[in-house]
């Protein structure tokens, strides 16, 4: 039986249960969800866009956690294997950090804060200033690591293929390596601030020169320089050359032929092969297309060169902005670094102290 009391106690249960149905109808499954378009590198939903996969843009550290709950130290260079795991050179940090597909970080190679040049096992390698990364057709990694190049291996054992003497590439830090690609015949591609070499991983000693030249002089600034590289499944490299323009070498070639845009000529211009315009192209990485999207500091854009007529889009990235605001596209970027891309087309970009994901299509 039911008493008077109990009625408008049950009212009220109802009515706050439907308040509640409401809620749940107006934000779609799950609850509210997080602002995406805030700047502050909330992850967005599925489709097009740019969304935090893991770290803070603006917070550094040295935190093993999922998503924005990890946290980088100025990561540099990135690459993705055929699993989907994103690889980070975590410069600050002196180690190689792994990202999974669903945002959980670990280190995977060298110790948070402890520097060296010890070869060995996960944790028990050290690295001095790892700023560059690549994957070759085997799942080894080589790494930029000061003046050496480091592999390692799908097990996380870390060896030094070779120690890059002074030499051409100068005391000055600006002339350092910083960037490197793998490509199927066994040779690493390296530029510097100076020049770009064809090492063959067997003998590193047997290095071919590409380019050679240098950037304008900025002694005792301590500054690197990197300079994207790319290799496409023909073995035709792709360089940001040391003119400010991109050129390439088919397999095999000894010098680099210009491609797109004009010799010492800095911008930030769309269009065909001649009228486009790069500030600095930190970084490059090539689709399984063909399409070639590269990292362009100064102006923090992310710029789209397809192949082979040269044709510059700009799909994502606002222009001189240095704010992360994820969600629709073109959103834009804090300090942008490094670029991959996974055999999907998805882009993965190292955004400040935070690593973005870009889908475009």
């Amino acid at each position: 039986m039911t008493t008077e009391s109990a009625v408008p106690a049950r009212l009220r249960v109802r009515l706050l249960c439907a308040g509640v149905a409401a809620l749940l109808c107006a934000c779609g499954p799950g609850g509210p969800k997080r602002e995406t378009n805030n700047g502050g590198g909330g992850e967005s939903g599925p489709g097009t866009g740019i969304s935090v996969l893991a770290g803070d843009a603006v917070t550094g550290g040295s935190v093993n956690n999922k998503g924005t709950a990890a946290r980088f130290n100025t990561p540099r260079g990135l690459t993705v294997d055929t699993n989907g795991n994103v690889y980070v050179a975590d410069e600050g940090n002196v180690a190689i950090r792994k990202i999974a597909p669903d945002g959980t970080v670990t280190t995977f190679a060298g110790l948070p804060g402890a520097a060296g040049t010890t070869d060995g096992n996960g944790n028990r390698a050290r690295f001095t200033r790892p700023t560059a990364i690549t994957i070759d057709g085997n799942g080894d990694l080589y790494v930029i690591d000061n003046l050496a190049i480091r592999k390692i291996a799908p097990d996380a054992t870390v060896t030094t293929v070779a120690r890059l003497s002074f030499g051409t590439f100068g005391i000055e830090a600006q002339n350092f390596p910083a960037g490197i690609a793998a490509d199927g015949n066994g040779n690493l591609i390296v530029t510097s601030g100076v020049d770009t070499r064809r090492i063959p991983i067997s003998n590193p000693n047997r290095s071919t020169t590409l380019e050679n030249g240098a950037v304008q002089a900025i002694y005792g600034a301590g500054q690197l320089v990197p300079r994207g590289v790319a290799i496409d499944p023909d073995g035709t490299v792709y360089v940001a050359d040391l003119t400010k323009t991109l050129s390439r070498a088919t397999s095999g070639a000894t010098t680099l032929t210009p491609f797109v845009g004009a010799r010492n000529q800095a911008g930030n211009a769309d269009g065909n092969a001649s009228m486009a315009r790069f500030q600095q192209l930190v970084a490059l990485a090539i689709d399984k297309k063909g399409n070639l999207y590269g990292a362009d500091a100064i102006n923090n854009t992310v710029r789209k060169i397809t192949t082979p007529d040269g044709s510059v889009t700009t799909p994502a990235g606002t222009a001189t902005s240095t704010t992360l605001r994820t969600g629709k596209l073109p959103g834009s970027f804090a300090q942008l670094r490094g670029i991959a891309v996974d055999g999907g087309g998805t882009l993965y970009a190292t955004s400040g102290n935070a690593v973005v994901k870009i889908v475009l299509q």
